[in-house]
């Protein structure tokens, strides 16, 4: 049952990612888990539906609830009425061993009570986070802050080791950037991106079926440095391969998405846009949690919304196919967050209606102008300040 508040799952992890960053390299398991298990329940509780939480120890055939002051103990709502031990010879904890995170809502009861969450984390499942549920939660969202907790704390150490190889993370990134602008007949296509730091998680790619066909694809990785790399390198590799193999491009992210689930990655969640154009401006399309791209026409603006949830967190996602028509004239305007949630000096964003009236503006001039011109704007509307997360943007105009 929803609970009336919209759930970003991109904002979520980003939350959770820059509160695993002010850690430090030095934080041990233990302190991750207690200051992810706070930041849950206490930050995140009205989105995810959570009451109160607790964290176990792992010893010898049980876990022993751990109680502060260096590792925070039970918070939130009725949280003391967890038992002290939890013995590992139940039928819970057979699937608890079994799947790593598990939600309680049917007829095997856990020792701590049903409607409740449970989650192994640590590279021995050392810990144990038990969080329990209001009656208003979404199995989708909890399935996703589930995978998030196990991948931030189990690799959120590899990740800095990690990061600090920004050399080779930036060979990577530029070796996937295209070198120029693709030139497709009837089109005029420009990109830029910018890092947020010497290597950010925006990806864009163009592939050509023919001549009659060019495959587009925009994305934005979570997090930064080698793993958001890596993740982008294997996005556009598997993209590359599987179009040559699937005709249809749903069967295509699907597979994709599957194989973003299994990665062993820190950084495994990824937005994604991919679509394929026709000369005729056909514009087939799966937006996969993505900022919906602007379809710019003289009557108005159309957002290509239509897709499936963001790559990664849920194996078996669906993921539809849309569909677009780009006349003459029209602008397609694909972007990333950092374009968006550029800031002024009054913390206010540039958002999504700031690069529409930009774009209409903007809308009868060539592509690379409009991207050039638009990075110019952005810089000058944050005050010339550092940009705090990766930006993005491809114009597409059909000339004729």
């Amino acid at each position: 049952m929803e609970n009336g508040q919209a759930f970003h799952p991109k904002r979520f992890y980003r939350k959770l990612d820059s509160l695993l960053t002010r850690i430090g390299k030095g934080a041990k398991t233990g302190e991750i888990a207690s200051l992810v298990l706070d930041e849950l329940v206490n930050s995140f509780g009205p989105d995810l539906g959570i009451r109160y939480g607790s964290l176990y120890r792992q010893h010898v055939g049980f876990f022993a609830l751990v109680k502060g002051p260096v590792i925070k103990g039970p918070v939130g709502k009725d949280a003391c009425d967890c038992p002290a031990a939890l013995y590992m010879d139940s039928e819970a904890f057979k699937l608890l061993m079994q799947h790593k995170n598990y939600i309680f809502t049917d007829t095997v009861v856990p020792p701590w009570g049903n409607n409740s969450v449970a989650v192994l984390v640590g590279e021995d499942d050392d810990y144990l986070m038990i969080f329990g549920l209001d009656e208003e939660w979404v199995r989708e969202t909890l399935e996703f802050s589930l995978n998030t907790i196990r991948s931030t704390v189990n690799y959120s150490r590899s990740t800095s080791r990690f990061r600090a190889d920004l050399e080779e993370a930036n060979e990577i990134q530029m070796s996937l950037l295209p070198k120029e602008d693709p030139r497709f007949d009837g089109f005029d296509i420009a990109a830029r991106s910018v890092a947020a730091d010497m290597v950010g998680g925006d990806l864009f790619d163009y592939q050509f079926h023919g001549e009659r066909v060019l495959g587009i694809a925009i994305g934005d990785a979570s997090g930064h440095g080698l793993p958001a790399a890596l993740l982008a390198r294997d996005v556009i590799t598997g993209l590359r391969m599987g179009v040559e193999h699937e005709m249809k491009i749903s069967g295509v992210i699907h597979k994709l998405n599957r194989v973003i689930n299994s990665s062993r990655l820190s950084t495994k969640f990824i937005s994604l846009v991919y679509g394929e154009l026709e000369r005729n401006g056909t514009f087939v399309y799966v937006n996969a949690g993505h900022p919906p791209p602007l379809l710019v026409k003289e009557s108005g603006v159309e957002r290509l919304d239509v897709g499936g949830t963001i790559l990664g967190p849920i194996r078996e996602s669906v993921f539809d196919r849309g569909f677009a028509f780009i006349d003459p004239g029209d602008l397609l305007v694909f972007f990333t967050d950092g374009i968006i949630e550029r800031v002024d000096q009054d913390e206010a964003p540039f958002d999504e209606k700031g690069l529409e009236r930009f774009v209409m503006e903007h809308r009868t001039e060539p592509s690379r102008e409009i991207v050039e011109k638009l990075f110019d704007h952005l810089d000058r509307f944050g005050g010339r300040a550092k940009w705090r997360d990766d930006a993005t943007v491809i114009v597409l105009k059909r000339l004729t």
